[in-house]
């Protein structure tokens, strides 16, 4: 492991803590959960050597995405995450594609930092870096983990419950407590988000509703 990818990774550590830290100020509601993200940034041991990287076809949508996320609020997250994105590995959700087809599963992808096939494992918390192509339907699903998105900016239009789907201003928590049903759609620009979960246990994955 190089000496440049170490400052890449305390750079994203640092901002990413900096980032949840101003969160959980603004936003109190969730500040219990953010601020357990930010701790367990703080003790996250980077692995020598690294996990193989990977890319999948869903990674082409980044540089919109970037370009996106350039103009908002979280354009200094995005700019520590993009220097370190080379070393990370891109998963997706493989049961998925029997429901939602190759299509989908070709404009979708996400690169978990802590978690499970992640740069650092964790079977509890997960903190990742989710792109969604534009014009795709991640439909209704919930799960056990307490869950909260942070949009780096677009028109994606989000849904929880049985409220009305609407856009959520960048850099807002979008908070998805345990088993609540939700849902996102894509418009014209990628769906960009810093996410995390907090699992009571194990972490078992997303189901479809």
């Amino acid at each position: 492991m190089t000496d440049s990818t170490t400052e890449n990774f305390e750079h994203l550590r640092k901002t990413a803590i900096g980032f949840l830290e101003d969160r959980a100020d603004l936003f109190p509601d969730q500040a219990s959960a953010i601020r357990t993200i930010a701790s367990e940034f703080r003790t996250a041991e980077l692995p020598d050597p690294l996990p193989a990287p990977l890319r999948l076809p869903g990674c082409r949508h980044l540089d919109a995405a970037m370009q996106m996320a350039r103009q908002g609020p979280m354009a200094e997250l995005a700019e520590a995450f993009i220097a370190f994105e080379p070393h990370l590995r891109w998963i997706r959700t493989e049961h998925y594609r029997e429901k939602l087809g190759d299509q989908y599963m070709e404009n979708y992808c996400y690169a978990n930092v802590l978690g499970y096939d992640a740069l650092i494992p964790h079977d509890r918390i997960i903190a990742a870096f989710f792109v969604i192509g534009p014009g795709q339907h991640y439909p209704r699903h919930h799960h056990e983990a307490e869950e909260i998105y942070f949009p780096f900016g677009g028109d994606t239009l989000w849904s929880q419950g049985d409220e009305e789907a609407r856009i959520r201003p960048p850099g807002e928590p979008i908070h998805n407590t345990p088993w609540l049903p939700h849902e996102m759609t894509t418009g014209d620009t990628p769906l960009f988000t810093f996410c995390f979960w907090i699992s009571p246990g194990p972490i078992q994955l997303a189901q479809l509703t």
